[in-house]
């Protein structure tokens, strides 16, 4: 958090910028020579206090989807520039993700458009983020468990696309479930449905053209 608090009176104040934090600190030369504001290189910063005292960072840090939720405003660099850029897309028509963001970058969104909308309601006009949204269901493996490195259950995509074609793939992923749900996935899988559907059609095609 770019919040310093003061050692003596307890006062804090949030920077906000590179040269807020410079016009803040005892030794302004010692921010110029940073090449990375995070921590632990901003720790050395020490800003002054309106009582005389000397003002330190807190420690403490924030959810890391508050970053991603910065998205918006942050990919123009706004409100140091960009804006024009950022008023012509926000809030967002659309947005896709996995049904597991309602808890990450759906809310922090929702959440920094809410409290930016109302410190700043003529900027950020309206408290949403985005108007539509599409939640997708998870990926998983053939007994319905979470894919992941422990698991040692992940399913290369290329490999079955080798061993039985992207239109195979394609058609599984199509119809094994709608799109809001988990869905199971293997290689078997991909291979029950080409044989049930793709080799059937084409069978089907070549007996008509031959």
């Amino acid at each position: 958090l770019p919040i310093w608090q003061c050692e003596a009176c307890g006062a804090q104040t949030c920077v906000g910028s590179r040269e807020e934090l410079r016009a803040g600190a005892t030794d302004p030369a010692a921010v110029d020579a940073l090449d990375d504001l995070h921590r632990p290189y901003i720790d050395r910063i020490e800003l002054r206090c309106d009582c005389g005292g000397a003002m330190r960072r807190l420690p403490e840090v924030m959810d890391c989807w508050f970053d991603s939720g910065a998205m918006p405003y942050a990919q123009w660099h706004y409100p140091v520039e960009g804006r024009d850029t950022f008023a012509r897309g926000f809030p967002a028509d659309f947005i896709c993700e996995a049904v597991d963001q309602t808890r990450g970058w759906f809310y922090t969104l929702h959440a920094e458009a809410v409290l930016l909308h109302a410190a700043v309601p003529d900027q950020v006009k309206e408290n949403l983020c985005f108007r539509n949204v599409i939640c997708l269901g998870h990926i998983q493996d053939d007994k319905g468990r979470k894919m992941s490195k422990s698991l040692g259950n992940v399913v290369e995509p290329m490999e079955v696309i080798d061993r039985h074609g992207a239109d195979a793939l394609r058609w599984y992923l199509f119809t094994a479930t709608r799109p809001g749900e988990a869905r199971r996935f293997s290689s078997d899988l991909v291979g029950e449905s080409l044989r049930r559907f793709l080799l059937t059609l084409w069978n089907t095609y070549s007996f008509f053209v031959t």
